[in-house]
C-alpha cells in the first residue's frame, strides 16, 4: 500500500442504522483516505430527527469487497482532519463543475 491519498466516488446509496433504531437511507457522497484509513461521507435522503437538514455523516470505512463496516471517528483531532479533507473535496468538485 502506498501513502498516496485516494478518493473514490461512488454514485450509490447505503442504509444506515442509527443508535435510536431509526433506519436512514443515505446517498454516498464520497469514500476517501487519509494515510492508510478510509472514510465515508453520507447524506441522508430525508431529514433525520435531531439533525439539521443538509447535515452529512462521516465515519471510518472498511470493506473487504463483500461486507462494509462503519465505525465512529473517536478523537476530535481525527474528526477535524476528516472534515477538513471532505470539505476540500467538496471545494474541488465545485471548482471542477465550474469549468
Amino acid at each position: 500500500m502506498s501513502n498516496k491519498e485516494e478518493t473514490i466516488y461512488i454514485e450509490d446509496t447505503m442504509t444506515l442504522y442509527l443508535d435510536n433504531n431509526i433506519e436512514v437511507e443515505c446517498d454516498i457522497l464520497a469514500i476517501f483516505s487519509i494515510k492508510e484509513q478510509f472514510y465515508i461521507a453520507l447524506m441522508p435522503q430525508t431529514t433525520v430527527e435531531g439533525y439539521e437538514e443538509g447535515e452529512y455523516f462521516l465515519y471510518r470505512y472498511q470493506s473487504d469487497g463483500e461486507t462494509v463496516e462503519l465505525s465512529d471517528i473517536e478523537s476530535d483531532a481525527e474528526w477535524e482532519a476528516v472534515e477538513d479533507k471532505f470539505e476540500e473535496l467538496l471545494d474541488e468538485e465545485e471548482f471542477n463543475s465550474m469549468k
